[in-house]
């Protein structure tokens, strides 16, 4: 199941985030290299990131995530939209 997660930072001084930045960073790269996470972008607002994750489960994806630094201190939380494939492309391919 494809899920598009959308992390927002809490409004927190940056000294809060820096000394995890670098663990979050590493598990990030550890979600990616599992296939978990399938893409990741920071938001243009700065105010977190938006990724594309592969999971069996809505809950799969909220069970992993909350593994990442931030997400363990409260400094990171998340929006989950499961996704499916658009059904007008659906519809056409089968016609």
């Amino acid at each position: 199941m494809k899920i598009i997660v959308i992390a927002t930072r809490a409004d927190r001084p940056a000294e809060e985030f820096q000394p995890l930045l670098g663990p979050e960073s590493k598990k990030a790269l550890s979600l990616m290299a599992e296939d978990f996470v399938r893409e990741i972008y920071s938001r243009s607002d700065g105010k977190g990131a938006v990724m594309v994750c592969e999971a069996a489960s809505e809950d799969e994806a909220r069970q992993r995530l909350s593994e990442l630094p931030l997400a363990q201190k409260n400094l990171l939380t998340f929006e989950f939209y499961p996704v499916a494939p658009y059904r007008g492309i659906v519809n056409a391919a089968n016609a």
